[in-house]
């Protein structure tokens, strides 16, 4: 598709050529000796992005990989800060309208989902040893005894499948091992922030080790309310025991159980603003306006109304919900409701190797995981009854996965041909009250994959490889929505709407019955690379991906025939849904490596047609998510590191998005075609430089700078300016030092140095009318002291 491609591959040719020359000089100026103590971070990981253990720079997709101890020199402690030095990934905590503190919003190119509740899939798979982690509450993962993770860019749709439209995120941990290791950590910093982390490796016999790790994380919250209770704290207990078993050179059986723990006040959400005016929908029930019409009659009629958008406070209504509550800094929340976040979950995963031929092996995975949380909070921040939200979710996964995978043709063909079979089930009740209503949303839900896939790579030659893959899925999802109304406050107010029949103590939002959804799809991929030298290997690739399609879960008012539903229509059929999305990728991509081993330089460029987007939007009180969009976003990547001369580490990155809407459906979604896509930042760029600087007898000492730019981007389909995010700067540095044994550690840093103020996320109710931010807690201290044996 040339015409596509021209613009773009001009622009990003010329982004690789400066690169190349910014870099050269470099090179030749430096005089660098023979040893160098930082190659250690441009070794070649070893990556699983296509099921088998491969080189970084010989696998011909867009791939940024980490190993544990790089991540451990970047001073990384969760995944959701890869994002900052990863080209077109944005990684945020977002609570939504429920108030877990760690629900992951992942979106890789422009592609992934913002939404935590089960009815919903996220757009970006997070793998865990091979394991899909199906919801994003307890998805911003603390890494304890992490040996990589790798961000897989693009749909990948053939051998990881499921709802990996936008791309995957896969962390592997560290096996045991035969040799007694270990590892224990502590760090202090800002806020009383305290983690505890250690690990031991045991070998129990010759052919069986052990590992155990555990972390407690805490950190006092930074947003306080009024009542004491301060927000965005952490109080987190993780625990990991896993066990290798090889019982001959052929077999390798790995077991692992962990399980976490998180005991929070929820996240540190502050009111930026109140819509004194109607919401974007017009039959929606205003709730601020609403309550303020009462606060005024209590009031005594004044002598003007409560809040007005000209007039946004008035303080001689004492009940009102006005600016009052809107604070200048981002510390403060007037909320009273209740204000938790807790979490617990457990999983088991077995892993058996099996090499039973010279050309041929299978591979088995098997895992359960249990997640349990309950969290709370106060959607309006202030004494009032306006948006006040509760959840309880209960999840419980099964995963069985087997491949089989060899090589044929005298090693010309590697081939893997897999099954792949996914179960949950569980439930998530929200229990609301609002300015009109309390009431019961959410249901159980019952959700099941069953897939199969092959892939193949054929080397036409020891230069030309050709890759082709396919995977069917079928998926049945069911939901049993259980939601009713408990006590209508307008009730015997004679009020056309908000005194409806429908909308009295009793009456059901929603049948109480299980409707069932079916969907299969077929996902081809198809690859061409050529290595043009020892060092430099190009590809081009095609790609497709699709994201199952589900319920939309929160409703109100209630969907009753004959009164907000046409009459005589079957109950089964009130109850809403939404169909898959679909992408289809082409691309284009280089690595190379050079100046000896001291560079390494890897680009891609890619087109992406987006069809039936799913949107989430508002035509009632809360948001929903339907099918009425399509999109085409086109970008470029370049990441780059090298370690120049000995003792300097460098690396650099580029990601550039063009994202728009070819259409939408403006009467069922009340967006515009002219309004850009949510979460997605047209520039993102990344630097960072370290220095090892020996001390001799007394270690080294490795002072290190980072910075990242992320342009402005929107965090809702409407584009809200209230919390529209402008562009920001981070800079982050650190001082490491590490005796000459190099077994003890001591690293002091800095995370935003220049207290960059940007939000994480920004949440509009259009019902609730009220603006709501999740700040960054803000500059930061820490200090860290690590010991290994």
């Amino acid at each position: 598709m040339p015409n596509k491609y021209s613009g773009l591959s001009g622009r990003f040719l010329c982004s690789t050529l400066l690169a190349s020359a910014l870099l050269t000089p470099v090179a030749v100026a430096q005089d660098a000796p023979a040893a160098n103590s930082t190659s250690w971070l441009l070794e070649e990981i070893t990556v699983t992005a296509r099921k088998r253990e491969e080189g970084l720079q010989s696998t011909p997709i867009a791939i940024s990989a980490f190993s544990g101890s790089s991540l451990e020199y970047r001073g990384v402690t969760n995944v959701g800060e890869i994002a900052q030095f990863t080209p077109n990934l944005s990684f945020q905590n977002n609570p939504s309208f429920g108030g877990a503190s760690n629900s992951a919003a992942i979106y890789i190119r422009g592609v992934g989902q913002k939404e935590f509740l089960p009815t919903v899939d996220p757009g970006v798979g997070l793998y865990v040893d091979g394991v899909y982690i199906a919801r994003s509450v307890g998805g911003i993962l603390d890494l304890v005894d992490v040996e990589r993770i790798e961000v897989l860019k693009g749909p990948q749709g053939t051998l990881f499948g499921r709802n990996t439209i936008g791309g995957a995120i896969s962390i592997t941990t560290q096996k045991p091992h035969e040799t007694l290791a270990g590892k224990v950590s502590a760090t202090y910093g800002s806020d009383d922030r305290l983690d505890l982390k250690a690990t031991v490796n045991l070998p129990l016999a010759d052919n069986f080790f052990a590992k155990f790790s555990g972390a407690y994380l805490s950190q006092d919250g930074y947003v306080l309310r009024d009542d004491g209770v301060d927000l965005g704290d952490d109080d987190t207990l993780s625990g990991r025991a896993s066990f290798l078993l090889t019982p001959s050179e052929d077999l390798e059986i790995n077991f692992s159980f962990e399980a976490s723990r998180d005991r929070e006040n929820g996240p540190a959400l502050t009111l930026i603003g109140v819509n004194y005016g109607n919401p974007v929908d017009p039959d929606t029930p205003p709730m601020a306006v609403i309550h303020n019409v009462g606060a005024n009659l209590a009031a005594g009629n004044g002598p003007i109304p409560c809040a007005l958008p000209n007039a946004p406070l008035n303080l001689a209504v004492p009940g009102c919900y006005d600016d009052r509550y809107v604070y200048d800094g981002e510390s403060r929340s007037s909320g009273t409701a209740p204000a938790y976040s807790n979490t617990d979950f457990w999983a088991a995963n077995l892993n058996i190797d099996w090499a039973f031929s010279e050309d041929i092996s299978v591979r088995s995975i098997t895992a359960y995981r249990n997640l349990d949380a309950t969290f709370s909070r106060d959607g309006d921040h202030s004494p009032h009854r306006v948006s006040q939200f509760q959840d309880l979710l209960e999840q419980e996964q099964f995963t069985q996965e087997v491949q089989f995978l060899g090589t044929a043709l005298e090693d010309q063909l590697n081939w893997i041909v897999g099954l792949y079979y996914f179960k949950e089930t569980g439930n998530n009740v929200n229990e609301l009250d609002f300015t009109v209503s309390r009431f019961r949303s959410g249901g159980t839900y019952d959700n099941q994959s069953l897939a199969a896939f092959a892939q193949g790579t054929y080397d036409v030659s020891d230069r030309f490889h050709i890759t082709a893959g396919i995977r069917y899925t079928d998926e049945k999802k069911k939901f049993k929505p259980d939601q009713i109304i408990h006590e209508n406050y307008f009730a015997g107010s004679m009020h056309p709407q908000l005194d409806a029949p429908f909308m009295q103590a009793g009456e059901r939002v929603l049948p109480f019955l299980e409707k069932e959804l079916t969907y299969d799809n077929f996902d081809p991929y198809l690859n061409l690379s050529y290595d043009v030298s020892d060092d430099l290997m190009a590809y081009a690739s095609y790609s497709e991906g699709f994201k199952s399609g589900g319920f939309s879960q929160r409703v109100f008012p209630p969907i009753v025939a004959p009164y907000t539903a046409p009459a005589g229509t079957p109950d089964i059929d009130l109850i809403p849904t939404f169909l898959p999305e679909f992408v289809r990728v082409y691309e284009l991509g280089f690595k190379y490596s050079g100046m000896d081993g001291k560079l390494r330089l890897n680009g891609a460029t890619f087109y992406t047609d987006y069809s039936d987007m799913q949107v989430q939007t508002y035509t009632g009180v809360a948001p929903i998510t339907k099918n009425a969009g399509a999109a085409t976003i086109k970008g470029a990547e370049l990441e780059m590191q090298m370690t120049p001369a000995d003792g300097w580490f460098i690396e650099a990155g580029m990601g550039y998005l063009d994202a728009q809407y070819d259409a939408i459906d403006p009467v069922t979604t009340l967006i515009s075609k002219d309004k850009k896509l949510e979460r997605v930042s047209d520039w993102t760029f990344s630097a960072a430089m370290s220095k090892e600087i020996s001390l001799g007898q007394n270690g080294s000492l490795v002072p290190r700078i980072d910075w990242a730019f992320r342009s402005q981007f929107e965090n809702d389909a409407f584009n809200t300016v209230q919390i529209h995010q402008g562009g920001y700067h981070l800079l982050n540095a650190n001082l490491t030092w590490e005796n000459a044994d190099e077994n003890m550690t001591v690293v002091f840093g800095v995370k935003n140095i220049t207290d960059e103020k940007y939000l994480h996320t920004g949440i509009i109710g259009d019902a609730f009318q009220s603006y709501e931010g999740l700040y960054d807690r803000g500059r930061q201290w820490y200090l860290t002291a690590r010991y290994s044996f």
